[in-house]
């Protein structure tokens, strides 16, 4: 987004190191068990961490800090957005603001009773983060 910002739906992988990498990925396809496209999908930042450790979830990695801010200094990138994890507050921002996951499914599965977020991001690249909660019940 813009040339600095990378867009993913889980996080970073092992097997992947520049951008150029993911453009070559059959992104058009279904998710595979494992590799690098289902890295993408399904791993998740972790403050606790260091590079990276086999997910508990069953596919993907959890990655740190330290992982995070090599692949952006690597493709001169300042921030990386994702989703794919709960967040109470619709919004989590970590690694000393270089990493964001942004959920936008208020009350999820009608159970949660979190709030969602939207993220805008300006022409020179700064963050708003539009927080709501779900729509009333209609009777």
């Amino acid at each position: 987004i813009g040339g600095s910002l990378l867009a993913v739906h889980g996080g970073l992988s092992p097997s992947i190191h520049h951008l150029d990498q993911i453009r070559l990925l059959d992104r058009f396809s279904e998710i595979p068990h494992d590799g690098p496209l289902a890295d993408l999908m399904w791993s998740d930042p972790d403050p606790d961490k260091t590079g990276f450790v086999i997910s508990p979830r069953g596919a993907g990695y959890v990655f740190g800090q330290d992982v995070a801010e090599k692949f952006l200094h690597v493709n001169q990138l300042s921030h990386i957005v994702r989703a794919h994890q709960l967040c109470m507050a619709g919004y989590q921002v970590l690694f000393d603001d270089t990493l964001s996951t942004v959920w936008s499914a208020p009350n999820y599965c009608y159970r949660f009773g979190n709030i969602a977020s939207i993220l805008e991001v300006s022409e020179e690249g700064s963050r708003f983060f539009n927080v709501f909660g779900p729509a009333p019940e209609s009777e």
